[in-house]
């Protein structure tokens, strides 16, 4: 669909007739133009219209995307869903599905997808079609150092396959795309997706037991996770944040890491907690 004629809709849907929207913006046959695919306005001229309309552009695009990014955020949602729930078969599944996606349409987003799914079983030694996670890593290198100029999705990507490169490789693309955050500073979006990324090269470094280095990146991610409102997420940073203090020393008690992980039960995600125990046991002790 045209964007003109999704201006349309909600102009009709609004009760706001041609000449009163277009009013002090373009002539009405313009707007009429612009509804009908023969005509676009400039920049201004659209959020001018958008101001009219009480909309956002975020919304107006929303609005306006067509089935295929429809499908593919249901993809990917459906694969979030899956690994946060252990849930290997249905994980499998969708991955192939994705892999089938990129096969009819040839486009790349679900390959990476397909590879995200593949990553994922491999991390839970689950592998499926994909054995290793270097082989997945040798094809998301060269996508993001041949990207001139990071927007969002590159920022996901790197999110979503961080843990299938190197710390050092992480941190050196963690680097590269802090370099570039601050032109999203004041898009809401952004501030998921930067905390996840530095959730997650916190938890890299967890894992190499940089514990200072993950204390620095949680100490950020912590401010942008209590600004998602997404529960679980700030209940995920909130537990490394715990377990980085105590491995620290900086923190006797595990009284609020076991409270966190507690919560994580009451949500309905047993599995996660779980996985997150055996994680803190592996750096605290069985004692946990």
């Amino acid at each position: 669909m045209l964007l003109g004629k999704t201006i349309g809709q909600i102009r009709r849907s609004k009760g706001i007739n041609q000449a009163v929207l277009a009013g002090g913006i373009m002539s009405r046959s313009n707007l009429s133009r612009f509804e009908g695919g023969h005509y676009y306005p400039g920049y201004d001229k659209l959020i001018l219209l958008l101001d009219k309309l009480e909309m956002s552009l975020e919304e107006l695009l929303f609005l306006h995307q067509d089935n295929a990014p429809q499908v593919k955020r249901t993809l990917h949602l459906s694969l979030t869903e899956a690994g946060n729930r252990y849930d290997f078969d249905r994980l499998r599944a969708v991955s192939r599905e994705c892999r089938f996606m990129y096969e009819s349409t040839q486009t790349e987003a679900y390959y990476h997808l397909y590879l995200l799914g593949q990553g994922v079983l491999i991390q839970h030694q689950q592998a499926d079609e994909i054995r290793t996670l270097p082989e997945i890593a040798a094809y998301i290198k060269p996508y993001l150092l041949g990207v001139d100029r990071w927007y969002l999705y590159e920022f996901k990507l790197l999110n979503n396959f961080l843990f299938t490169l190197s710390s050092s490789d992480a941190v050196f693309f963690g680097l590269r795309g802090a370099k570039e955050f601050d032109r999203y500073r004041s898009f809401p979006e952004s501030r998921t997706v930067q905390q996840h990324l530095l959730q997650n090269l916190s938890i890299l470094c967890l894992k190499e037991r940089s514990y200072e280095q993950s204390l620095q990146f949680l100490e950020q991610a912590l401010p942008l996770a209590d600004k998602t409102h997404l529960l679980y997420d700030k209940i995920i940073t909130l537990i490394y944040y715990e377990l980085t203090l105590l491995c620290l020393k900086r923190k006797e008690s595990t009284a609020e890491l076991k409270a966190y992980l507690n919560i994580l039960k009451q949500l309905d995600f047993e599995d996660s907690r779980q996985a997150l125990l055996k994680v803190c046991r592996g750096h605290l002790g069985k004692g946990l």
